[in-house]
């Protein structure tokens, strides 16, 4: 990530060696897998002496509260640590039990991260609250993950009411078979998530997404049209435009791929990546 405000990073210089990485390139795919990475953005804060101290997986829009979130940890607040601590004073809270699950399903703990969420399912009474819901959604993903079997994840994307719910499910599914090399059940996945929620551009963008990544050409023209259909969807969406730009050039639609990628230039301007793929275009189309 790059700290564009003066504050945060004068704050990240002051307190930590900063470094980004490509997770694609050969060193971030290492460090990725060392530090059991789950998607970007990912910070991770480590101590001088190489300790994690805890991390900050995605990025919600908001700035301040994420920079508050970093002072946090770097002072010792709201750390699994910390929440270890609080836990022990407090044992039948489900709350701690759920934000320690957290913790530990960020850093890919699966079988630690069961444990606290089934406390969860066990200490919360309110059996409709999002918490409880969460809770349920995380032991589904958390027992694929440990005992290396999608049907948890399957049934539970299959049977799940709530649309939220339901797409993290198919994402986790679609990443439980990426994480395996297995393009046949990814798409299989992503197809099956689509017919359950076909309003869902983000689910349509990770798809699209993941066809032009992973070089699908067989599948570059479907790719296209479900990139289209989530642009009609969010028309706004940058990062969505570029899907469509970086598939349409890939098979061979300079001019259509051109439009797209300006669309993206337009929504982003302060996008470096969106510039350069344009130019890019151009350049091979003349």
């Amino acid at each position: 990530m790059v700290f564009t405000t003066k504050d945060f990073a004068d704050y990240i210089n002051a307190n930590y060696v900063a470094m980004k990485l490509n997770g694609d390139t050969d060193l971030g795919r290492k460090l990725r897998n060392n530090w059991l990475v789950p998607g970007y953005p990912t910070m991770v804060l480590f101590t001088a002496e190489g300790e994690e101290i805890d991390r900050i997986v995605g990025f919600g829009g908001k700035k301040d509260e994420y920079f508050q979130t970093v002072k946090d940890y770097t002072n010792g607040k709201n750390t699994l640590k910390d929440l270890m601590v609080q836990v022990e004073n407090d044992p039948n809270n489900a709350r701690l039990y759920f934000d320690i699950a957290n913790k530990y399903n960020d850093r890919g703990e699966d079988e630690k991260a069961l444990h606290y969420y089934e406390k969860v399912l066990e200490l919360e009474t309110d059996h409709s609250s999002d918490m409880y819901l969460q809770a349920e959604y995380n032991v589904a993903e958390s027992k694929a993950y440990a005992a290396d079997n999608p049907d948890y994840l399957q049934h539970y994307a299959k049977t799940c009411t709530d649309d939220n719910l339901k797409y993290y499910a198919y994402s986790s599914l679609a990443r439980f078979f990426r994480m395996k090399k297995d393009q046949a059940n990814v798409i299989s996945v992503y197809e099956e998530a689509l017919t359950a929620l076909p309003d869902n551009a983000s689910m349509m963008n990770s798809y699209a997404w993941y066809i032009f990544q992973n070089e699908v050409s067989d599948y570059y023209e479907r790719g296209i049209e479900i990139a289209r259909k989530a642009v009609e969807i969010e028309p706004e969406a940058d990062s969505i435009w570029d899907t469509l730009g970086q598939l349409l050039f890939a098979a061979g639609y300079t001019d259509q791929a051109i439009e797209a990628m300006q669309r993206a230039v337009d929504l982003a301007p302060d996008e470096t990546s969106y510039k350069n793929n344009l130019q890019r275009y151009k350049s091979a189309r003349s």
